[in-house]
């Protein structure tokens, strides 16, 4: 007997359902704290690396640290943009679809 296991982690479900404005911001606040903090671990990195007797170790993973956090928060933002071109392409289709339906209505009334 097999045991019933999702297919889908219970995080992934939310996420899915979620709309598009709250992922939107989500996305925005993430990315720009993640991106300042990557640079304000950079700038801590090249001021550690201004002093000669600091270790090259030290201040070469802190530096790639923020390296690697600089660009998570910029890709995150780069998904807020996604979102946000999303939001606005289905607002402009379904504007649209309701000015197709407003027309259709109106050349189906039959003159009496």
């Amino acid at each position: 007997m097999k045991p019933d296991i999702p297919k889908k982690a219970p995080g992934q479900k939310m996420i899915k359902r979620m709309p598009l404005r709250t992922k939107w911001i989500l996305c925005v606040l993430g990315g720009i704290i993640l991106f300042a903090f990557g640079l304000s671990v950079l700038a801590n990195a090249i001021s550690i690396k201004a002093n000669p007797a600091a270790p090259v170790v030290t201040w070469l993973l802190r530096e790639s640290y923020g390296i690697v956090v600089t660009c998570i928060g910029l890709l995150c933002f780069g998904q807020a943009i996604r979102f946000r071109v999303m939001m606005d392409t289905n607002r402009r289709f379904n504007k649209m679809e309701r000015e197709i339906q407003r027309k259709m209505k109106k050349n189906t009334k039959v003159p009496q």
